[in-house]
C-alpha cells in the first residue's frame, strides 16, 4: 500500500506542475506578442491612449497620497523636534533615558560644595 501512496503523490505533483505551466506559457505568449508588436511598431493606437490614461491616473494617485500623508509627517516631525528640544533642555540622555553624566557630576559637585561651605 505504501508504494501506491507514493505513486499517487508523484502523479499529483506532476499534475500540479503541468497545471502551473499552462498559465505560465500563456503569459509568456502574451509578453512575446506585445514585444513583437512593439518591435515592428504595429501597436494599436488605443494602447497608447490607454497608457496615457494609466499615467494620468497614477499622477492623481500620487498627488492624493501626498496630500493624505503630508499632515501626518508634519505632525510627527513637529513632535520629534519638540521632544528633542525638551530632552536637550532637561539634559536627559535619549539612549538610556537618564541624565547625562556631565550633568550628574555637576549636580554632585554642587551638593558637595554646599556642604563644605
Amino acid at each position: 500500500m505504501n508504494v501506491l501512496r507514493d505513486i499517487s503523490v508523484i502523479l499529483l505533483a506532476a499534475e500540479a506542475f503541468i497545471f502551473a505551466l499552462i498559465p505560465l506559457a500563456l503569459f509568456g505568449a502574451v509578453v512575446y506578442g506585445v514585444w513583437r508588436l512593439r518591435r515592428h511598431r504595429n501597436l494599436p493606437t488605443w494602447l497608447g491612449r490607454g497608457r496615457e490614461y494609466v499615467t494620468l491616473g497614477l499622477s492623481y494617485i500620487e498627488k492624493a497620497s501626498g496630500m493624505l500623508t503630508k499632515p501626518v509627517i508634519v505632525a510627527h516631525t513637529a513632535f520629534a523636534i519638540m521632544g528633542a528640544w525638551i530632552r536637550a533642555v532637561s539634559g536627559v540622555d535619549a539612549e538610556r533615558g537618564t541624565r547625562a553624566r556631565s550633568l550628574e557630576r555637576e549636580s554632585l559637585s554642587d551638593t558637595t560644595e554646599r556642604k563644605h561651605v
